[in-house]
């Protein structure tokens, strides 16, 4: 027969037709997450039906039948899947054995037209087909343990014959190479991929037997400083193996052990179903388990990879949920370098029964802090309330665990982190919660920098969304995101969402202004790094993988004659020219390190210099370990000075140490090695600035400083009057060069600054005063919540919490009272003055009014 009748017959192109059509319809169904998990049954019984009628329909073709009936069994091939949605057949596929799965099965397709191809293409369907032959039969084995309930079950229901579809698949291909003499070429294909099973088998043994062995040592070794798990995940080798070490039972299905034992009929897809990978299944088969539990290697996972927010504890499920809109609206003010921004967020329920919650974990910029949060019920939009962390964690843990009505709650969590959730979030439904950010700009080669703040939670692959960027005074240089278009005053760019954008302006002189609220004044002014004179005697060095053997060397060399030390077992070692080449490969061999600050004897005089991954442990994850009293006890040492804290990784710190530096535990530097030579040849470093009153944001190269407002206005009325007994004089022209700034007299700063100065004053206060006292947890805290109440931001201290009744808030003792700022809002205005101050400005006023008029009132009274 000659090719092209086979390549036009119109049956066989029907049935493939209906085949492709079938695998759209599948990949539909698993991508597009809005697709109800309920409706996936309807769309399963359509793939069921379909091939039904398509082996119904065979009968009456025998001419095509062999051809036609490869592509019948790959149609109820995809209907295992299809229906796989909806019940755990297989459970979820990972998408490397999707893909192998097509891949291979279209060589099932090629073996009617394997007359007409060539030798090398005869021989590689043949090695494809082996690679297919060899997922069959895993699959067959798999199913084998459902074989018994399933015949009777063809009967019955019909559905099992869904059962019995890979080992049709096994003879079928099978079959084919025998009849097409490619058995040969198929046999290697198949042994192909078996050695593939192996390799893979043997590594993740021995990665299994490293965990083990690492995990029981310091069991039984360790000095009990630290928790097992954290000194695993300091050794273990990164990499695609070990994280499925770790995850087996946790995200990918483990090997049963009585693998052939009878494992109960497929069940409802109700909770989050475990991901089926082949090679992780076989392998943790013929492996041993591992010794830490599931809940120390979540720990390891967060530790190594950076999955605290899949860490995080829930109350309700989250699987059905996905991100489907966010509007993001920022307010940049470059003359002050801040900015505000609001996110509100729609997250959908694809369930069609059942509640589930909703959990968010948002990274903000250092030294941002989250100043609102409101929540849609009943399609209106309810602010959040600002209260104690207790107060806001017990409100919502009663009702979501207990009463499952309406709250929202958001966290503050160590390095620049906070976590909002939402519940409920209804079957078939939507809510909306918005969550506003305050934060300073970053100065990048004198050049101003915002970055999108970038949050974690169910997926977001298809979410839309619309973006506002709307600046306030002079944007200079102003560089837009790709994307963006001019709307009147503002940016706008509506599309798909994009986590990973920022846009960058000139570096504005910061222009003196000034909030006043409740008494106080708060004003921003330029800050540049002071450095202060100090003495080094000793230098000790955070050596991990981050670090290279040249960095090493050269901040040894750089040292000169200081004493230079290194953790390791325990201890301090001093570095000498014979052991620093050993002591680096025993140090470089570690993921990351906790320096035990505790073991500094000498803070005043010595330098701590570092370098380390973003991903490690965090002061939280050390809780109930001796390391976290032992540093604790230092720490709570009031007259411990703050320890110079050098470095080298740029923006980069470790979680550990990040919120160390939020507690002001260091005066901090980072740079290179050309700055650390300067530092120390210099013998000077970073002074520390702030006092009480005055806050330094380093960053954004600006202080903050709060005075009360009766001195103020008392000065600024006295200058008045100064000003205007000398108004006979002209003004002087400005210097040349300079600009006269609008609105700004020489010596005046502004007074129209928005409420955001004082929140981020009030936060930055909050994490200076309770400081140490987060770590040595301290009496005298609590005194602080009514600064976080009264500029209502979310700090270690407090919450923001959303109630649905007045009731909810009265019972669990949530009061919002008192003179506070509220929630933030974009339409954030200067100061209003208060009742006294309208008094002192009177009196100032009528001050000024006899002054001017005094002379002209002498010559009528003599």
């Amino acid at each position: 027969m000659e090719l092209r009748p086979k390549l036009t017959n119109p049956a066989y192109l029907v049935y493939l037709v209906v085949l492709i059509l079938s695998l759209l319809v599948l990949f539909i169904g698993q991508t597009f997450t809005g697709i109800n998990d309920d409706n996936q049954l309807g769309l399963a019984f359509v793939h069921y039906v379909a091939a039904c009628l398509a082996l119904f329909c065979l009968f009456a073709n025998r001419e095509e039948g062999k051809d036609l009936f490869v592509i019948v069994c790959l149609m109820f091939f995809v209907s295992c899947y299809a229906l796989n949605r909806f019940m755990n057949v297989f459970n979820s596929t990972t998408p490397w054995f999707a893909v192998y799965l097509i891949i291979t099965s279209l060589s099932l397709l090629m073996f009617r037209y394997m007359h007409y191809l060539p030798g090398w293409a005869r021989a590689a369907t043949g090695f494809v087909a082996g690679l297919a032959l060899l997922a069959y039969v895993y699959l067959a084995v798999y199913l084998f343990p459902l074989y018994p309930v399933s015949i009777p079950g063809l009967i019955a229901l019909g559905l099992s014959i869904h059962t019995f579809v890979p080992a049709v698949l096994c003879y079928v291909t099978s079959r084919n190479l025998i009849r097409h003499r490619l058995w040969k070429t198929g046999i290697v294909g198949f042994a192909a991929g078996l050695l593939v099973v192996i390799v893979f088998s043997l590594t993740y043994n021995r990665h299994v037997n490293q965990l083990t062995r690492i995990y029981n040592r310091q069991q039984v070794r360790g000095d009990g400083r630290l928790p097992a798990w954290i000194e695993a995940a300091q050794q273990l080798d990164n990499g695609f193996v070990m994280e499925r070490v770790l995850k087996t039972g946790i995200v990918y299905l483990e090997g049963e052990r009585e693998f052939f034992s009878f494992r109960g009929l497929p069940s409802r897809n109700w909770g989050n179903s475990l991901e089926h990978d082949p090679l992780v299944t076989i392998a943790s088969l013929v492996s041993p388990k591992a010794a830490a539990l599931p809940e120390e290697r979540i720990k390891i996972l967060e530790t190594m990879y950076d999955k605290r927010h899949e860490g995080e504890e829930r109350l309700w499920s989250g699987h059905a949920l996905y991100t489907s809109y966010v509007s993001t609206q920022v307010k940049i003010w470059p003359e002050l370098h801040l900015a505000y921004t609001e996110k509100a967020l729609t997250v959908t329920n694809t369930e069609r029964w059942g509640n589930q919650e909703a959990i968010y974990t948002f990274q903000l910029p250092e030294g941002g802090v989250v100043t609102s949060l409101s929540l849609w019920i009943n399609g209106k939009e309810e602010k959040a309330i600002l209260t104690t962390r207790e107060k806001a964690d017990t409100a919502y843990r009663t009702i979501v665990g207990v009463e499952r009505r309406d709250p929202s709650v958001v966290r503050w969590q160590e390095g620049n982190r906070v976590s909002v959730r939402v519940f409920p979030v209804g079957a078939n439904d939507t809510r909306m919660f918005r969550i506003g950010v305050t934060a300073p700009l970053s100065a990048v080669n004198d050049r101003l920098q915002y970055d999108n703040i970038t949050f974690q939670g169910p997926p977001n692959r298809f979410t839309t969304e619309d973006i506002s960027i709307a600046l306030e005074g002079n944007a200079d240089g102003f560089t837009p995101p790709p994307g963006f278009r001019r709307a009147g005053n503002a940016w706008e760019r509506e599309g798909r969402y994009d986590a990973h954008w920022h846009l960058q302006l000139d570096s504005s002189p910061i222009i003196p202004n000034t909030f006043t609220f409740n008494g106080r004044s708060f004003s921003i002014e330029p800050y540049k790094l002071q450095r202060s004179p100090v003495q080094t005697d000793v230098i000790y060095l955070d050596v991990n993988s981050a670090w290279s053997h040249a960095e090493f060397s050269e901040a040894v060399r750089l040292a000169g004659t200081r004493a230079v030390k290194v953790p390791l077992g325990g201890q301090l070692l001093n570095v000498t020219a014979k052991n620093k080449d050993e002591l680096f490969e025993e140090l470089h061999s570690q993921r990351f390190s906790l320096f035990p600050l505790q073991n500094i004897t000498d803070p005043e005089h010595a330098l701590l210099i570092t370098k380390n991954p973003p991903a490690s442990p965090s002061l939280r994850d050390l809780e109930g370990s001796l390391f976290r009293e032992e540093l604790a006890a230092y720490l709570a040492n009031n007259a411990l000075p703050k320890i110079r804290l050098m470095n080298l990784g740029g923006n980069t710190l470790s979680p550990y140490l990040r919120a160390l530096k939020e507690s002001r535990v260091f005066r901090y530097e980072q740079g290179g090695l050309l700055q650390l030579n300067v530092l120390l040849t210099t013998n000077t470093f970073a002074g520390d600035t702030e006092t009480e009153n005055r806050v330094v944001i380093d960053q954004a190269q600006a202080a903050i400083v709060q005075t009360y407002d009766s001195a103020v206005v008392v000065q600024e009325a006295a200058a008045a009057i100064r000003d205007t007994v000398t108004t006979a004089a002209p003004p002087a022209a400005p210097a040349p060069g300079k600009k006269d700034t609008p609105g700004v007299t020489a010596g005046k700063p502004l007074s129209n600054a928005p409420d955001h100065l004082m929140r981020i004053f009030a936060y930055n206060h909050i994490l200076r005063e309770t400081g140490k006292g987060l770590i040595t947890a301290s009496e005298g805290q609590e005194k602080l919540v009514d600064v976080a109440r009264e500029a209502y931001v979310v700090s270690p201290l407090s919450s923001l919490v959303v109630l649905e009744t007045q009731h909810d808030y009265d019972r669990f003792g949530i009061k919002d009272e008192g003179e506070s700022l509220k929630n933030a809002s974009l339409q954030s205005k200067g100061a209003v003055p208060e009742p006294h101050e309208w008094a002192l400005i009177v009196i100032a006023l009528l001050s000024l009014t006899w002054l001017i008029y005094q002379r002209k009132w002498k010559p009528a009274n003599v």
